[in-house]
């Protein structure tokens, strides 16, 4: 439907550029033979004037016809007062216009109407066929460059981008792409759209695949609590057991809560919107650091060490979210230490063009081929997973949406080291 649109629109061009040349080349040939018409008539009335003084000289109007046939460059007639015709000059085949003037003379006390024509000459007839052969070619060369225009333009432009749309379409009916070899800008446009789409795709599947396993891992606690609550129901129960078991439903329902909280955290980050960034000084970070999570390490019976080797070099951040980072690295931490020493050491580097955030652990570790995992959603070496294992992903989104990179490899303490780049504030 498009597609006839836009020829249909073509063809009006065309037809609009060829009236336009016609009516130019129309004005062009008037303009010549109007020239050619004023410079006749000046001829003819000094015909005319010469003609009258032979004729008035002549003793009789029946000798006026030899008068006439001696100007055979042009058709002379004379006519009385009562249009009669009186004299006239041999009659000549023309292939040209005319031009005709007349001119009133008195002759013995009777009135004469004197009649004049000549054709146009043949120099103005040559320049009117010069400007004729002119215009056909500049027509022909015009209707030529619009046509090798309207194919280039098809070719380039139209073509690609009816591909594209019939792609899209087609995609919009089956939910598939084909594989199709789209040129130019609507080729980089489609290849976008397939990428952005896939994306959308895999963020979907992503999504399903998070909450049916937060689902899953919802109903492991919510079964046990159900379990636990039918047998507090019996008489028989005693207060040992009764205590007991209260104390695990309040046990699996904090994981339950634990669960919600995290997805709902994943769930509703939107960091590019979210984010406000200030610049703060590495120094800074280093004391926030000590200041909120020491504490809650000492009791966990974690070792926490802060190093700064960055001085006074200072980044932009959103010291919120930056904290939470920290928060989860150390509770994903704090997860995975083995009965030995339990250490964090938070190492911070510099240079010229970044900053460094280097957190080791003395943990259990992951293996080399997981390292690029550990901040998928979900992700997590507990097999019986108790928890989403959403918390190293929360903190791939916050890093992203300070421009920063995040990476992880193995520890020089055995465990998990997690590193951080963030542009330097200049």
């Amino acid at each position: 439907m498009h597609g006839k649109k836009g020829n249909l629109i073509t063809v009006f061009v065309l037809i609009g550029v060829i009236a336009a040349c016609g009516y130019f080349y129309n004005a062009s040939v008037r303009a010549t033979l109007s020239d050619a018409a004023v410079n006749a008539k000046e001829i003819l009335v000094e015909y005319n004037a010469e003609i009258i003084g032979a004729l008035i000289k002549e003793p009789s109007v029946d000798t006026w016809d030899e008068i006439l046939n001696e100007y055979d460059e042009i058709i002379v007639t004379v006519e009385d007062s009562r249009n009669n015709e009186i004299a006239q000059s041999n009659e000549n085949t023309w292939t040209a216009l005319d031009v005709k003037v007349q001119t009133p003379f008195e002759y013995k006390g009777d009135a004469y109407l004197i009649i004049s024509s000549v054709y146009l000459l043949e120099d103005y007839v040559a320049d009117v066929k010069a400007r004729t052969r002119f215009y056909l070619i500049e027509m022909l060369i015009l209707f030529s460059s619009l046509s090798l225009m309207i194919f280039t333009t098809y070719t380039l432009v139209l073509r690609p981008f009816r591909k594209l749309y019939k792609a899209i379409e087609e995609y919009d009916k089956t939910g598939e792409f084909e594989k199709k070899k789209i040129k130019g800008y609507a080729g980089k446009v489609y290849r976008r759209f397939v990428s952005m789409t896939e994306n959308l795709e895999a963020n979907q599947r992503n999504q399903r695949r998070i909450i049916a396993s937060i689902s899953h891992d919802i109903k492991t606690p919510l079964t046990s609590i159900m379990g636990y609550a039918e047998r507090l129901q019996k008489d028989n129960i005693s207060e040992e057991r009764s205590g007991r078991y209260l104390a695990t439903i309040y046990g699996k329902s904090l994981e339950i809560k634990e669960l919600v909280n995290e997805f709902d955290e994943y769930l509703s980050f939107d960091q590019k919107k979210q984010i406000c960034r200030k610049a703060c000084s590495a120094d800074r970070i280093a004391e926030a650091i000590v200041n909120d999570y020491e504490a809650d390490l000492e009791e966990a019976g974690v070792t926490l060490s802060v190093n700064n080797y960055a001085d006074d070099a200072q980044v932009e951040i959103d010291e919120l979210k930056f904290k939470r980072v920290f928060g989860n690295i150390f509770a994903n931490s704090v997860k995975h230490f083995k009965d030995n020493i339990k250490i964090i050491r938070v190492d911070i580097y510099s240079d010229k063009s970044n900053v460094y955030f280097h957190i080791n652990d003395s943990g259990e570790g992951v293996p080399e081929e997981n390292l690029e995992l550990i901040f998928e959603p979900l992700y997590t070496s507990d097999e019986g997973r108790k928890v989403a294992g959403l918390g190293l992903s929360i903190c791939r989104e916050i890093i992203d949406a300070h421009s920063g990179m995040i990476y992880a490899q193995k520890s020089d303490l055995g465990g998990l080291e997690v590193i951080i780049e963030l542009d330097r504030k200049k």
